[in-house]
């Protein structure tokens, strides 16, 4: 699901018969978590936290953090980085989509 930017991740707890989420483009420092008996209402429990975050850190005076732009800085060796370009090129690729390449399967391994 996604609200505002923010991407949650959904889970049943089988022991206490309830779903439940987390918002999962935060980083590993910051959690807005939720919960729902059912899963008609898990969207709008989801919508809630998200709005109860970005008031708090209105009200708090805080920056909310905000969700991954997706952008990345990678840093590699001068080789590494000739070796990507021209793998790129023979591809017919970009070496940003080369790099996403890598990483998917880099984490689906994982």
């Amino acid at each position: 699901m996604n609200y505002k930017g923010y991407e949650a991740s959904i889970h049943f707890d089988e022991e206490d018969k309830i779903f439940w989420g987390e918002v999962v483009n935060l980083g590993s420092k910051s959690m807005i978590l939720f919960h729902s008996e059912n899963a008609n209402d898990l969207e709008s429990e989801f919508h809630a936290s998200v709005d109860a975050y970005l008031e708090t850190c209105a009200t708090t005076g805080c920056t909310p953090k905000k969700p991954f732009s997706g952008k990345m800085l990678i840093r590699t060796t001068p080789s590494i980085h000739a070796k990507a370009v021209a793998s790129a090129k023979t591809q017919g690729i970009s070496v940003n989509k080369l790099v996403e390449q890598a990483i998917i399967e880099r984490v689906q391994t994982h």
